[in-house]
């Protein structure tokens, strides 16, 4: 059986996806390069194609994988 968050702090400057929950309930989705994680915040920050950083909670992460 598949882990839904296979992504770990060792996986920095891989390109990741994300799909996630936002506050208002609904699903999104992050694709990446995986800057860092901010253990403080316990969130994830993924640089996307335009080069802005997403925010990623750990606690609302649907499932999480590295990608080719």
């Amino acid at each position: 059986m598949n882990k839904p968050n296979q992504v770990t702090s060792s996986d920095t400057g891989r390109r990741v996806t994300f799909q996630f929950i936002l506050p208002n309930g609904h699903v999104s989705e992050v694709v990446g390069t995986f800057e860092y994680f901010d253990a403080g915040a316990d969130t994830y920050m993924v640089r996307d194609r335009h080069g802005d950083l997403a925010r990623v909670p750990r606690r609302a992460v649907k499932a999480g994988k590295i990608v080719s």
